[in-house]
Order: C-alpha cells, then sequence, then structure tokens
C-alpha cells in the first residue's frame, strides 16, 4: 500500500513539474527586437514598420486594422521570408490572423499577440 501511495505521489509532482515548465513557454513571446537581431544574425535583410506606417503601405494586403497593430516585420533571406505582425492583445493577433494568408509562404501561427507567415527556415532563424 505505501509502494503504490508513493508512486501515485511521485507521478503527481512530476506531472505539476513538467506542466510548470510547459506553462512557462505558453506565455513566452518574442519581441521585436529578438526577431530582428536573430534575422539580422541569420544574414536576413530585415524591415520594420510601425502599425501605422505598414497600415499606409503597399505591403498592406490583409486589411489589418491600424489601431490593434503595433509592429511589423518582414525579413528576407533569398529564398526564406518572414512576415511577423505584432499586435496590442491576443485577440486581436487571433482575429487577424484569420485573415493573413500568404500562398508563397507555407508556414503560419500565432505566439500570443505575434501572428506570422514564414517559410519553415525563416521561422527557425527568427526564434519562432
Amino acid at each position: 500500500m505505501k509502494k503504490a501511495i508513493s508512486i501515485v505521489l511521485v507521478a503527481v509532482v512530476l506531472a505539476v513539474v513538467v506542466g510548470s515548465f510547459a506553462a512557462c513557454n505558453l506565455f513566452k513571446s518574442i519581441t521585436v527586437d529578438e526577431a530582428k537581431s536573430n534575422l539580422e544574425a541569420a544574414g536576413y535583410t530585415v524591415t520594420v514598420m510601425t502599425g501605422a506606417d505598414y497600415a499606409k503601405s503597399e505591403e498592406d494586403t490583409y486589411g489589418i486594422i491600424e489601431s490593434q497593430l503595433e509592429t511589423y516585420l518582414y525579413a528576407v533571406k533569398g529564398e526564406d521570408a518572414i512576415k511577423i505582425f505584432f499586435f496590442d492583445t491576443v485577440d486581436h493577433a487571433e482575429n487577424n490572423g484569420n485573415f493573413i494568408i500568404d500562398n508563397t509562404l507555407s508556414y503560419s501561427g500565432q505566439s500570443n499577440k505575434v501572428y506570422y507567415v514564414a517559410t519553415k527556415q525563416a521561422r527557425k532563424d527568427a526564434g519562432l
């Protein structure tokens, strides 16, 4: 009986520890500066715009609401490219992400207030 209780107790403690580490990654998000630094270190040409500048540019083909987008980052190196949208809230990232579709970039995703479309290598190089 004591052995069974010990095994259950160890399993519960292990589950709590593993859950804690997983939860930490759920709340971690990349910043503009981190993404820019990672991509420049990997040899990408990086362009960063404010949300207002992006919304007024020809780059905005998605109809993103200017007041919801804080920063836009675009990076390219040869065939690899990434577009990262930094929104003011998680909900705005999710809602706008439904309309951010780029058939030339095969990967897309959301990490908290960040939504991106990218090639596989660019996503890895950005640290996403």
